[in-house]
């Protein structure tokens, strides 16, 4: 049984939260959760950035799918990606309320991940899911010892030597970092008086990182021809002086916008660019909403639709249809797109907006292409 003060925290922290809530999510009372993580009731979390996408006319299943979700470590209110994809699981549910029984947790650790992910598996759930880049691995190992069990990464995938059976009960919902670094190269480039912007990457060896910087080199220079691009990469996730670091560099050479490829890093970054007084563009979440001390510099964040993605692959599953490997959003899909600026919304005038909308059907139809080479391959 859980615990009704954990529960009545977790609503105390939700009403607080200025935002629309999502459809109730039915949880499991019953299920056994690891000792390790902390649950938490998702019933009213408040959807971020763009609602999730629902299906046309409710699906009836004769049977419910039991679904577990593992979140990265912190909250599932953290108005980030952990939010976004409980978002996404109770818009499925809402969807198809005779589909899904749900519950979710946020795990304390990496460390304790695997132990998490087993738990729902060896507690008869019919699927798990996990969160970020961070748990790839510990679902890879769990998915090997659980071949009737169907396992979702959200951004992530299991590493070579962790995805012996990801081809065969395992589907990573992924997005065109490419086009959102564009996206997000082509905004700061219309948004630049000194045709100098930044951009901070994370660690060089994801491939995501790359792409996502690379996007926004090509998109600068593209949208507006001899804009001079600044970029640097990190070698960690979760160092934010040295991402404040790297974009004050940026800024001493003359750069007044700086886009950071999130996590806390990334953070430090944007942080840094509020403080010298230049602009700064978030990414994967409206980070307006996540990291509020940079609000008042962010006039948008190149988004990833999370919760868009996870909804329409558990109705994919629903409707009896689940595909192993890898599944892409991009923008044509719309899972890939920009936050609304927020206090900074009239810094996007209608010249600029009318250039964006025409990137975004440039990126949609195909007649933009970023162009960007990863590890010698085009995504």
């Amino acid at each position: 049984m859980r615990s009704h003060v954990i529960r009545a925290l977790a609503v105390a922290a939700l009403v607080s939260l200025a935002a629309a809530c999502s459809p109730a999510v039915p949880t499991d009372s019953g299920a056994s959760s690891p000792p390790s993580s902390v649950p938490v009731d998702s019933s009213t979390l408040p959807s971020l950035g763009q609602p999730a996408s629902a299906a046309p006319s409710p699906i009836v299943c004769a049977h419910e799918l039991r679904v577990g979700l593992v979140a990265a470590p912190g909250s599932l209110t953290d108005n980030a990606y952990n939010q976004s994809t409980v978002a996404g699981l109770a818009a499925a549910a809402a969807a198809a309320p005779t589909c899904f029984q749900t519950d979710g947790v946020a795990t304390k650790s990496v460390a304790d991940a695997a132990a998490d992910i087993k738990g729902y598996a060896d507690g008869g759930y019919d699927v798990v899911i996990g969160v970020g880049q961070s748990l790839g691995d510990s679902l890879g190992d769990v998915a090997l010892s659980h071949p009737g069990v169907k396992f979702i990464g959200v951004d992530t995938a299991p590493g070579p030597t962790h995805d012996g059976s990801w081809a065969v009960n395992g589907e990573s919902l992924f997005f065109a970092e490419d086009q959102q670094g564009y996206l997000a190269g082509t905004l700061a480039a219309l948004l630049s008086r000194s045709h100098n912007v930044g951009v901070v990457g994370g660690l060089l060896l994801v491939p995501q990182v790359e792409s996502s910087v690379e996007g926004f080199l090509h998109g600068a220079a593209e949208s507006v021809p001899g804009t001079t691009v600044e970029f640097a990469y990190t070698d960690s996730f979760t160092d934010p002086a040295q991402g404040g670091a790297a974009a004050k560099g940026m800024i001493a050479k003359g750069a007044d916008v700086i886009f950071s490829t999130g996590s806390p890093t990334g953070d430090g970054a944007l942080l840094a660019a509020c403080k010298a007084g230049v602009l700064a563009i978030g990414s994967d979440n409206d980070q307006a909403l996540s990291l509020p001390k940079a609000s008042a510099c962010l006039v948008s964040s190149a988004m990833k639709d999370v919760g868009g993605a996870l909804t329409a692959a558990l109705l994919r599953l629903a409707g009896g249809s689940f595909t192993p490997g890898f599944h892409t959003d991009d923008v044509a899909s719309g899972g890939v797109l920009l936050a609304p600026g927020h206090q900074l919304a009239s810094d996007i005038t209608a010249t600029i907006q009318t250039r964006l909308d025409a990137t975004l059907r440039g990126l949609a139809d195909g007649s933009i292409r970023p162009d960007v080479v990863v590890d010698g391959k085009t995504p």
